[in-house]
């Protein structure tokens, strides 16, 4: 699996109850595609630890623990690559992006 695809099964997975399909969807492939799509998922968890994200966070949720910042750059990524990287490039563009969202 290459970042496309794995994008692609992001994508695909904002339409339903993410964990539920994505496992669904995984558990159809073999095993060397369910690791990387583990091993993109962490490669995007990794590049993800900032603290300036971290501190967007702790902003825009009144509070943000470790725990709490890995659910959050987990909940950042089912967003999808555009969102991604918009917020990876400025994390200010967060708050404009939840604000829509509401």
């Amino acid at each position: 699996m290459d970042k496309k695809e794995f994008w692609e099964l992001i994508e695909g997975s904002k339409e339903f109850d993410q964990d539920e399909w994505l496992t669904e969807q995984l558990a159809q492939r073999g095993l060397e595609e369910v690791l990387d799509f583990e091993f993109l998922f962490q490669e995007l968890m990794n590049a993800s630890y900032q603290s300036r994200l971290w501190g967007a966070a702790f902003v825009l949720m009144g509070g943000c623990s470790d725990d709490s910042f890995d659910y959050f750059r987990g909940w950042l990524i089912g967003q999808g690559e555009k969102i991604f990287n918009k917020v990876m490039e400025n994390q200010e563009y967060l708050a404009e992006y939840c604000r829509r969202s509401l």
